[in-house]
């Protein structure tokens, strides 16, 4: 009974005010989405374990909130949408035609390390282009990143590109153990 009148570490209530602010950025976020053409997936807010431990993306299990099911298999809080959206172009839409513009809005549970001021509880919104090799879909991204920051901001805002490739790439030619080098990893995050 110690715990019944807060919420869990990383976590809070909106009200009232806050709440009408996070619908107005969801609608214009949302808006932004759909006018583009990307259309709307929703994915469970549980998952196995396994779709966030592949080699492709590393996912620190201490980051991760994670429960047994009734069969006994781990599953997780999703800690992020992009490793389930994948999930589902790999099963319900594999026959889709390509190249598919996803959208999602929906939270991401990550533990988060004492006194680094995130929070583990996050609305995470974003798109997805799968399926394109053509590099104007770069373009495409990035110009709707900036035109929901336009729509959500007062113009003063900055917009960082990256690829996780070259990161990838220095990590596999560095001689350095599995843990530094997620040392490194959490110090660029």
């Amino acid at each position: 009974k110690n715990n019944n009148l807060i919420t869990p570490e990383g976590t809070n209530d909106l009200l009232f005010k806050e709440c009408v602010m996070r619908r107005t950025v969801q609608k214009a976020v949302s808006e932004v989405f759909m006018e583009r053409g990307y259309s709307e997936i929703i994915t469970p807010g549980i998952e196995f374990l396994d779709v966030f431990n592949l080699n492709s993306r590393h996912f620190p299990q201490e980051e991760l909130y994670k429960l047994v099911d009734r069969k006994g298999r781990l599953i997780v809080l999703r800690p992020e949408s992009t490793m389930p959206i994948a999930r589902v172009v790999a099963t319900r839409l594999k026959e889709a035609t390509l190249p598919l513009r996803l959208c999602y809005d929906q939270y991401a549970f990550n533990v988060s390390t004492q006194m680094r001021g995130r929070s583990d509880q996050i609305c995470q919104a974003g798109i997805e282009l799968i399926g394109s090799s053509d590099r104007i879909t770069d373009f495409e991204v990035i110009e709707t990143a900036a035109a929901v920051l336009e729509k959500c901001s007062t113009g003063d805002y900055s917009l960082e590109i990256g690829d996780i490739g070259y990161f990838k790439e220095l990590m596999n030619q560095l001689s350095a153990t599995d843990e530094d080098k997620e040392t490194i990893r959490d110090f660029i995050e």
